[in-house]
């Protein structure tokens, strides 16, 4: 066989692969051997980085080498922007299907990312297969004042409009940002937004503590906010595509009127906000699961869907959230002209004369098997939702609230099962038949490790209906939930399992190890034919 023919032949097995995301390397092919580049204060640009005898001294010069499978290990210290209006990092290198970038905290270390006057903590710039877990990341509240804010807040001045981390669009090159988890990490006193994701697809943000962010921008931000995702590779409603899962958010509230509408508004623990698309984006085809929350004490909403479609959210803890006195009380948890959402197995405790949740101009939008205790009468209330103390263990809003469900509690062992979600805030499996409401199961340790809330990955409908459902024994177990229409039923959206598993592939993607194993198969036979072919001439 001719040398040519040979590489034509291994050109073609690599150009076959090419559906399975082989063809195009995005930041580049990886390296034979991931590395890891570690950052400390004290280390200097200038070296190698790769060891922790010689470090580099920047996040950013950490981000600007990586290459797919790589690591930046961030050792102890505080790190803040080099100049007034940049980020501390942006991080606009890909990683690749199985071979993420992450960027991570030493291990045994506790380092800070400290914005004083930056734009953002952390951006992900219309990069994608991006990892950010077990970080700190502490805004500069506690040097700002709401007079000062209120004096001076105002948009293109990054001081009082710091988000903690942002995953956003690349406007420069119109790359969106995708494949990105957001882990694990401490989130706190930002003037703007805590954790966001705008334009973007395939985010996960599970197991972080979000607090006292929000405060003092112009622009309505919340603790952690989705805003207008864009579907990247296609989408459907029957596929999780965003994941918002065991995170514990509050003390999240805006202070300081949206520049938009002269107006105070959001402030919230949770929003998922347009997905059904405006005149600027189209519609969102994906579906979010929101689960294991635990919001508590925001100045807007717990967890709310605002003019968005195909979302879950269910197995959330929301507690005393509507504080704010600038604006009209938002409810605990709810939907507001969205469709195709299922707000199940939640605990909202109220404020006196507090809205419980809502039924404006929703479509297709179900309340079921939730606990409401404190406020107004619902709006809307699903055949198996209860009005009753849900009996926490120290409900409150300081450091020592505990939200755990005591013996006798209304929420234990009477929800509905859903399949998406098997674990509960702790990451402690979810008991078997009739699953415990709110985000904590029954019996669960009140340790002070988040959980990781980790799903299946499917959104897949109920497994069983409990008894007094009004779902027969005999019913599709991928039937809606068994809600009367004009009490927000759901009609059903087709929900499919999907088969993606490994670390990002949760968030809808493929199998990694798959592609990776049939690219090495394939560079092996092409690399034999080549042997054999020159032992042959020779």
């Amino acid at each position: 066989m001719k040398r040519t023919s040979t590489l034509a032949l291994t050109a073609a097995l690599l150009a076959s692969a090419a559906p399975l995301g082989l063809a195009t390397m995005g930041a580049g092919t990886a390296h034979a051997a991931a590395r890891t580049y570690f950052v400390s204060p004290s280390g200097n640009d200038s070296n190698s980085g790769t060891s922790t005898q010689a470090p580099f001294r920047t996040l950013q010069k950490a981000a600007d080498s990586v290459e797919p499978g790589d690591t930046v290990s961030i050792m102890n210290g505080t790190y803040s922007e080099r100049s007034a209006g940049s980020n501390v990092l942006t991080i606009k290198r890909s990683g690749l299907p199985g071979a993420p970038i992450t960027f991570t905290a030493h291990p045994g270390h506790h380092p800070v990312i400290h914005p004083v006057k930056a734009w953002n903590g952390i951006s992900v710039h219309g990069a994608s297969y991006i990892s950010i877990k077990n970080l700190e990341v502490k805004g500069n509240n506690a040097a700002l004042t709401l007079a000062g804010a209120e004096r001076e807040s105002k948009k293109g001045d990054p001081t009082y409009n710091t988000n903690c981390i942002s995953v956003e669009q690349d406007r420069s090159t119109g790359a969106l940002s995708h494949h990105i988890e957001v882990t694990g990490n401490e989130v706190h006193g930002c003037a703007g937004g805590g954790i966001s994701a705008i334009d973007s697809d395939h985010v996960t943000i599970s197991g972080n503590h979000v607090h006292g962010t929000s405060w003092y921008a112009v622009y309505a931000t919340s603790g952690i906010s989705v805003l207008t995702p864009r579907d990247v590779g296609g989408g459907d409603a029957g596929t999780y595509k965003i994941r918002i899962t065991g995170n514990r958010v509050h003390d999240n509230e805006t202070k300081i009127k949206w520049e938009k509408c002269g107006c105070y508004s959001d402030g919230n623990g949770i929003i998922i906000d347009t997905l059904k698309g405006d005149a600027d984006h189209p519609a969102y085809s994906g579906r979010v699961l929101v689960a294991n929350n635990l919001s508590y004490d925001n100045g807007g909403s717990g967890v709310h869907s605002y003019k968005s479609q195909h979302v879950d959210i269910v197995h959330n803890t929301a507690y005393l959230n509507g504080r704010s006195t600038r604006m009209e009380s938002y409810a605990n948890i709810f939907a507001h002209d969205s469709t195709d959402v299922r707000l199940l197995n939640n605990i909202a405790y109220g404020r006196p004369g507090q809205a419980t949740n809502s039924k404006s101009r929703n479509v297709d939008v179900t309340y079921d098997y939730n606990i409401y205790f404190g406020g107004k009468a619902p709006e809307v209330q699903g055949p198996n939702d209860v009005i009753a103390d849900p009996k926490l263990t120290k409900a409150g809003t300081g450091a020592d609230a505990d939200f755990r469900l005591t013996k006798g509690s209304p929420a234990a062992h009477s929800g509905m099962p859903f399949a998406a979600v098997t674990t509960d805030f702790t990451g402690a499996r979810r008991a078997g038949g009739a699953p415990d409401r709110g985000a904590y199961g029954f019996g669960a340790k009140n340790s002070g490790i988040l959980g990781s809330a980790s799903e299946t990955a499917s959104p897949g409908r109920q497994s069983a209906a409990p008894a007094g459902s009004g779902q027969s024994a005999g019913s599709d177990p991928a039937a809606s939930p068994g809600v009367q229409a004009g009490d927000g039923t759901d009609s059903g959206s087709g929900l499919k399992p999907h088969s993606g598993s490994g670390p990002l592939a949760e968030t809808g993607g493929s199998n990694p190890a798959l592609p990776l194993s049939i690219a090495a198969v394939v560079l092996a036979l092409g690399g034999g034919l080549l042997y054999a072919a020159r032992r042959k001439r020779s």
